[in-house]
């Protein structure tokens, strides 16, 4: 009973301490700074992003870790007690997230763990959200969201930097490492201007300050342009000197966040050096109740740590020389699940097709190289074609044969054209817009105002029944034609296409996609509507496999010059590719074998899909495309694989094969 009523009293105190110090929560204070997109940072297009890399500077010192919880001969833990049987005696009582950490780890009936180092500790807290907490990503085997969308979430490390749950919640990612290194005049002010700039004629080696670069998160990161507010800069430290308190918040006991003025001033105090700083560019935000929804459906735990375990993983990221951004951090996650007794669980999601994915993602967005070349506004049209793809509808070879393309699909449009997903080395639909990897593709509109097509390649788990003059009724399989027109969120008509020679010239069903200079009965594919079909069906003229149901579709808008807006940019940079009016009847062949989507007909309805898309042309591929970082896996299959996965989860409504998953090659 006394343990009760101690435990009672502990409970009261925690609830006063978090009333406290919850009307002390503000923002961070981050001032906002854009990163100059010139020869010393990054260019980055919607439609073809080339980045300028640095290489590692040669550093001239490297500071010691900071001085992390150091203990004086009289700090010990509020009871007194040093014995070294105490599980936690190394924790320092000033900190209350320690206090309750006390708690947890006396609790012996093994349903929370406070797992301690030396004095570091961490511990599942629930789902208490506050300031200074870890957000670590919650991974699940059988489900592969972050594997096909905002793979930097995958096992992530975040730090809450802010909360107000009436307002919203704010952290910053701490285990995205990239390898860039600014400069000073990198970093612009209010005014667009470099917060710092070097006089060349009174400029010393220390005059220029490098800073290198983490991840922070999608919001205002690293290649936010100034709609989005540009790119928002917070330094963590563990400076403690009045001038560094002044300028800073204490997120966590012996963790501060500033801006990279206030990093500035503390440097040009001579109290402190740009590496005692870790920069991050960006961070990750929540609306009022969203994380609080997340942490229900179990997307993340939340994680009360001390501060040693915070600068154990920075200060490890920040001095492994053999550490790769390509990494990704997920070691830093693998070490807090370790922490809280997950090893099982974190073991068993390792080697993963989303750690894949993340690798992937790491390698296109923090991945710096300086080798790569750089694509200037101003080069000439063949400079340009140089940094595309080899191939864009297998013809694309000259300044002349671009300008013929551009020339026909500003006079002509390419209504009525088939076209299919890019034949590159890596697919640009692997990390997102998995449905258009190796898709079949009809443009059914093309005007001044956009660019509409349908998907031809997907079948979805529904049907639509048309009724017959003889009372039956026929069941066709619909296809997802694209984003637009998902039912229930945005309902589109159902429309039904058809290539069968008979019904173009004999009975007329419907109408030509397009227009062909050889009359309308060349015309590849028909449009018609759901009476022309049962008609045609009643007549004894067709039958349901002659048709193509599809609901849904895929839109570009227009804007700017004709000649850059739409659907051409895609085929410029040979993302798309149209395809061969000859191949066009193959390809119509080989998807019309495709049935309903079922547990049964999903391997076969896959490889069918693969196969039509490789009727439509030439695969001009490497013979021996690149590997992903640090695996067996090419990057080709693993694109084929986000295909699958994505077919999975939003087309049958949820992910199967992960278990059938084999790190070293794929799916079995």
């Amino acid at each position: 009973s006394f343990c009760v009523i101690l435990l009672g009293f502990h409970v009261v105190v925690l609830l006063l301490l978090a009333m406290q110090l919850s009307t002390f929560l503000q923002a961070s204070g981050a001032v906002v700074f854009s990163l100059i997109r010139h020869s010393h940072a990054f260019h980055a297009s919607n439609c073809n992003r080339q980045l300028i890399h640095r290489q590692f500077p040669n550093r001239q010192h490297k500071p010691s870790s900071p001085d992390l919880l150091a203990k004086s001969e009289d700090n010990q833990d509020e009871y007194g007690d040093d014995n070294d049987d105490d599980a936690i005696s190394g924790i320092d009582a000033d900190d209350w997230r320690a206090f309750r950490a006390q708690l947890v780890a006396g609790n012996q009936d093994g349903s929370g763990d406070a797992k301690t180092s030396s004095s570091s500790w961490a511990y599942d807290s629930g789902n208490m959200i506050e300031k200074g907490s870890i957000i670590l990503a919650k991974v699940e085997p059988d489900f592969c969201y972050f594997g096909l969308n905002q793979q930097y979430f995958h096992k992530s490390v975040m730090l809450v930097t802010y909360h107000n749950e009436q307002e919203f919640t704010k952290g910053i990612i701490l285990n995205r490492p990239t390898n860039l290194f600014l400069d000073d005049e990198d970093f612009l002010d209010d005014n667009g201007e470099p917060y710092f700039k070097t006089d060349s004629n009174n400029s010393t080696d220390t005059d220029n300050n490098s800073w290198r670069i983490w991840f922070g998160g999608d919001v205002r990161g690293l290649y936010a342009d100034d709609s989005e507010g540009g790119t928002e800069i917070v330094c963590l430290h563990s400076i403690q000197t009045d001038l560094a308190r002044n300028v800073s918040e204490e997120i966590l006991k012996n963790v501060f966040t500033t801006n990279y003025e206030g990093a500035r001033k503390l440097i040009d105090a001579n109290e402190a050096v740009s590496d005692d700083f870790w920069v991050f560019a960006g961070y990750a935000g929540w609306s009022a109740g969203q994380l609080e929804e997340e942490l229900n459906r179990e997307s993340w735990y939340m994680i009360s740590a001390d501060s040693e375990t915070v600068w154990n993983e920075l200060t490890h990221q920040r001095d492994d020389n053999t550490l790769d951004p390509r990494d990704a951090g997920l070691k830093s996650w693998s070490t807090l699940m370790g922490m809280l007794g997950k090893q099982d669980e974190a073991r068993a999601v390792s080697e993963s097709f989303a750690d894949l994915s993340l690798k992937e993602w790491a390698a296109e967005s923090i991945l710096f190289n300086s080798t790569l070349p750089v694509v200037n506004e101003s080069d000439e049209l063949d400079e340009l074609l140089k940094s595309l793809s080899p191939s864009i509808s297998n013809s694309i070879d000259s300044a002349e044969s671009f300008v013929d393309l551009a020339q026909r699909y500003i006079n002509d449009g390419i209504q009525g054209s088939v076209l299919r997903g890019s034949s590159k080395d890596r697919s640009p639909f692997l990390l997102s817009d998995q449905k258009l990897h190796k898709c079949s593709m009809l443009v059914i509109q093309d005007d001044d105002v956009l660019t509409v097509g349908v998907l031809l390649n997907h079948p979805m788990t529904k049907t639509y029944p048309i009724p017959l003059a003889n009372g039956d009724d026929v069941e066709f399989p619909v296809r997802y034609g694209g984003s637009f027109g998902i039912p229930g969120i945005i309902d589109q008509p159902i429309i039904f296409l058809h290539s069968k020679p008979e019904l173009k010239t004999d009975v007329k069903v419907g109408e030509p996609v397009g227009k062909s200079t050889k009359g309308i009965e060349e015309c590849m594919i028909w449009i018609c509507s759901e009476q022309q079909v049962a008609k045609a069906i009643d007549a004894g003229r067709a039958s349901s496999s002659d048709f193509m149901c599809v609901q849904g579709f895929q839109i570009w808008p227009k804007e700017g010059i004709p000649s850059n807006s739409g659907i051409l940019a895609q085929l410029v940079t040979g993302d798309l590719e149209v395809v061969d009016k000859t191949l066009v009847d193959e390809m119509w062949k080989v998807l019309s074998s495709q049935s309903q989507l079922t547990l049964d007909t999903l391997e076969k309805n896959f490889q069918t899909s693969l196969l039509a898309w490789s009727a439509g042309g030439k695969d001009d591929g490497n013979s021996s495309p690149p590997f992903v970082y640090d695996s067996t896996v090419t990057t080709s299959q693993l694109a084929d694989d986000s295909l699958r996965y994505w077919t999975e989860a939003f087309l049958l409504g949820g992910v199967v094969s992960a278990g059938k998953y084999d790190y070293s090659s794929g799916f079995d």
